[in-house]
């Protein structure tokens, strides 16, 4: 009974140890593919938005489409300001200010979304 016992204990130090570590591989994992996917499905047309904002110390933290008839959207934090960004970079069509204050290619269905 000891000896199943000292397993257990084991077996459970082993666990708590090993969570922290698996749980930090895991995001950077996901890290490196959400910005990797993002760099392979932007469009061209907001290439350029994206790196200024990477340059500028944002990250994207979720990218993805919902649903083949909606557009492709990625999420960059910190906040900014789109109106501006595409003020700055002199961005025209197909792209413009959506009226829920995000970034879009019209003609690629692609949206850089600030968030939280």
């Amino acid at each position: 009974m000891a000896d199943l016992e000292w397993k257990q204990i084991a077996l459970a130090v082993a666990a708590a140890i090993s969570l922290p570590i698996v749980v930090a591989m895991r995001r950077r994992s996901y890290r490196r593919f959400i910005n990797r996917f993002a760099d392979d499905e932007i469009c061209s047309h907001l290439r350029g938005a994206l790196e200024l904002l990477r340059q500028r110390g944002h990250h994207v933290v979720r990218a993805g489409q919902k649903s083949p008839q909606f557009p492709l959207e990625i999420h960059v934090a910190p906040l900014f300001d789109p109106a501006a960004l595409a003020a700055e970079l002199h961005l025209r069509d197909p792209v413009f200010v959506s009226d829920r204050n995000v970034l879009c290619c019209a003609e690629h269905e692609c949206e850089l979304t600030p968030v939280d």
